[in-house]
C-alpha cells in the first residue's frame, strides 16, 4: 500500500460514518485523482469534505501537488472559497 492509499485508508472512518468512501483512481506527476463512493457519490456536501478533509490530508504527503475528484461539479472559484474558509489554501487547491 503506498502512502496515498494509506492516507485514504485513514480517512475511511470519517467517510464511512456517513455511509460513503473514497478510492484512488490514479497518481500521475504528483496529481492524485480520487472517486467518491457510496453516499458520498451524490452528496451535496462533497465539496466541503474535499476542501476541509480529503484534499488537505493528501496534499500533506510529500510529492502530491494537486488532488482531483472525478465527477466534481463545483467551479474552481467556489472550491477556492471553501478552501480559504477552512484554511486549506495552497498548491493543488483547485478542482
Amino acid at each position: 500500500m503506498n502512502e496515498v492509499e494509506a492516507r485514504l485508508e485513514s480517512l475511511r472512518p470519517v467517510l464511512s460514518a456517513h455511509a460513503g468512501g473514497a478510492e484512488l483512481v490514479s497518481i500521475k506527476d504528483g496529481v492524485v485523482r480520487i472517486r467518491y463512493t457510496g453516499m458520498c457519490t451524490g452528496c451535496h456536501l462533497r465539496p466541503v469534505t474535499t476542501a476541509a478533509t480529503v484534499r488537505p490530508a493528501l496534499l500533506a504527503i510529500e510529492g502530491v501537488t494537486a488532488v482531483e475528484v472525478e465527477g466534481s461539479r463545483i467551479s474552481a472559484q467556489a472550491e477556492a472559497r471553501l478552501a480559504r474558509a477552512f484554511g486549506a489554501e495552497g498548491p493543488g487547491a483547485s478542482v
